[in-house]
């Protein structure tokens, strides 16, 4: 079991291993990236690869106690390091393949560190704007490194823009929100953890989505916590759980918003 205390600068440290993984390798392969298919339907492409090979080998050099949980290793691999009692890095590469390969501006990198089945470090990378949104357990939440000043909160969800991925909802909750539409309005952008930084950030107000996976919600979890929002599964349970099985979210930008919300998501299920 790991005895390290992990702080800003090691978030700052991190923070400058993505930022040079990503120019040497989503830079090279935006616009002109080929893609294949997963057994889940999904997409990979180089990007994906290459961004997941370069961090590997440049975390392990700053870190070399701590394993990898990439989304790109085989679920034997992953399982394995689950399975194990060190520290690991929990990371999607490219968070919104899908819009990387059409040249979407809307994808991220999602980077958590669990230390003791625990969410100690998180970041998520927009390389398009250029930022860090980044989370140290108990001690803040930052936007490329500066303390955030949230803008103020909706007090009701009819004033609430919600992040929901309706594909992956039941028909008859997907159904009954857009018949009677609880929030202002609605978007879901194609890459879950730069949804959960924004909501972080304050620039969404809810999220709901039926099936994440651990490396598309480890990062966003800490960030919303240290943030002061809350977040659970529609059974009420935490969301962060070390498992490959796919997880709810019921998430909002803060507790007073998110009691209203969850309350509503509990009838619809």
């Amino acid at each position: 079991m790991s005895s390290i205390n992990y702080d800003y600068a090691d978030l700052i440290a991190v923070q400058e291993i993505i930022r040079d993984a990503a120019a040497s390798s989503l830079d090279i392969h935006y616009s002109c990236s080929t893609a294949d298919y997963k057994a889940d339907g999904s997409i990979v492409t180089e990007a994906d690869l290459a961004m997941q090979q370069a961090l590997t080998i440049a975390l392990a050099e700053r870190y070399p106690d701590v394993a990898m949980l990439g989304e790109e290793l085989s679920e034997e691999n992953q399982l394995e390091v689950l399975q194990g009692e060190q520290d690991y890095w929990c990371l999607d590469p490219v968070d919104g393949t899908t819009n990387f390969h059409a040249t979407m501006p809307l994808f991220s990198v999602s980077l958590g560190l669990i230390s003791n089945g625990e969410i100690v470090l998180g970041i998520v990378y927009d390389p398009n704007r250029r930022e860090f949104f980044g989370a140290i357990k108990g001690q803040g939440f930052w936007i490329n490194g500066e303390t955030l000043t949230r803008p103020d909160q909706p007090q009701m969800l009819g004033n609430c823009i919600a992040f929901i991925d309706f594909k992956r909802l039941s028909n008859e909750m997907g159904t009954g929100l857009v018949q009677q539409t609880p929030y202002k309005s609605q978007r879901n952008i194609g890459t879950c953890a730069l949804e959960w930084a924004w909501l972080a950030a304050g620039r969404a107000n809810l999220l709901l989505h039926g099936r994440e996976r651990i490396w598309d919600y480890t990062a966003g979890v800490l960030l919303l916590h240290e943030a002061g929002g809350k977040c659970e599964t529609f059974d009420a349970e935490p969301v962060f759980k070390q498992t490959l099985t796919p997880r709810s979210v019921v998430a909002a930008s803060n507790p007073e918003l998110f009691e209203q919300w969850a309350s509503l998501i509990q009838t619809s299920c």
